[in-house]
């Protein structure tokens, strides 16, 4: 098996009111989709100068896998998320899959972070090849990135997903499971506004799209010169 690990990303289609919901609660359905589907670009673009074995997208709902290839051209092995209510089943059975196609090293990210620095991935690559976790620590208690070269699945079990606890209780399972871990530096995913405005500081969404946001965010004219000239 290759040692240069295959990357997994997880997404969705961005379709208004499936999608980015905390975000669209203050900008509204369409706006959020729109957004999200800019963050996917990112995502996608960002794994290009990376060395990596494979690129995989595991994504929902099934039925729109001929829109997502249109929307999103490239080198992407594309495969639909097993059908479960729970995160960790999904998490799990996505990375299996992967594996089962020859790939033991996974990076598993998902479409949140689209600011996420390149280096990170490099970062991760290179630990996994010592460690038998890898873990992206998010600000907002999750984890923006899962390295592994296996994927027990009690690593996955009896976390609750989408709250606070998941990167402290992950942690906890590495332990009892006896693995050896590397943290990488801490990001943030873009969930809220607030984490909305954090990134609009970075200028890195195309200003058509910016110009919708703006008017939802505080502070925002300082930037707007350089953003929109």
């Amino acid at each position: 098996m290759p040692t240069d690990p295959a990357l997994l990303i997880f997404a969705k289609y961005p379709a208004p009111g499936k999608v980015k919901t905390r975000l669209a609660a203050a900008i509204g359905a369409e706006l959020a989709a729109e957004i999200y589907q800019e963050f996917i670009h990112r995502t996608l673009k960002l794994s290009l100068p990376i060395k990596l074995a494979a690129r995989f997208v595991t994504f929902t709902p099934v039925e729109k896998e001929n829109e997502l290839k249109t929307l999103f051209p490239g080198p992407w092995q594309w495969f639909a998320q097993t059908d479960s209510p729970d995160l960790g089943v999904r998490i799990h059975h996505a990375i299996q899959h992967v594996q089962q196609q020859g790939y033991s090293h996974v990076l598993t990210i998902g479409t949140d972070s689209p600011s996420l620095p390149a280096v990170y991935l490099e970062q991760a690559a290179a630990a996994l090849l010592n460690h038998d976790l890898v873990l992206g620590p998010a600000s907002d208690g999750g984890y923006y990135l899962i390295g592994l070269k296996s994927a027990p699945r009690e690593l996955f079990s009896a976390i609750d997903w989408s709250t606070e606890r998941v990167l402290s209780q992950t942690l906890q399972r590495a332990a009892q499971l006896q693995l050896s871990v590397y943290q990488l530096p801490p990001w943030y995913d873009v969930d809220d506004l607030a984490t909305l405005q954090k990134y609009y500081a970075e200028k890195t969404l195309p200003p058509h799209v910016w110009k919708k946001v703006r008017p939802f965010l505080t502070n925002a004219a300082a930037d707007d010169k350089a953003i929109f000239l």
